[in-house]
């Protein structure tokens, strides 16, 4: 197996694929991880740092789980899965399910 990759490397490259990343040796692995470290120290700097189209949308949470119980955001029943509707939690007897 060749050397690792990071992640960095396949966002926002705007290629298919088709490119001989595996034939690189390791004086171009250690280039890459010195200017993957600079690029990571620029982004640290900048406070305000906008999305571009490339950039993959950050996941969201559809479910929550409390061992202890929570209530329910509509009925208030204290529950332990709760799960996301309209911006709160609610829980199973109260999520309208989509049946597609």
């Amino acid at each position: 197996m060749g050397e690792d990759a990071s992640l960095d490397q396949f966002v926002g490259s705007g290629d298919d694929g088709d490119d001989d990343a595996g034939d690189t040796d390791a004086s171009d692995a250690s280039d890459a991880t010195a200017v993957d470290k600079e690029a990571a120290s620029e982004d640290a700097d900048t406070e305000t740092a906008t999305a571009s189209e490339g950039d993959p949308t950050p996941a969201t949470t559809t479910y929550a789980w409390s061992d202890e119980g929570t209530q329910c955001a509509s009925c208030g029943e204290v529950v332990e899965r709760r799960w996301q509707q309209d911006g709160s939690l609610v829980c199973v007897d109260c999520k309208e399910w989509d049946r597609a």
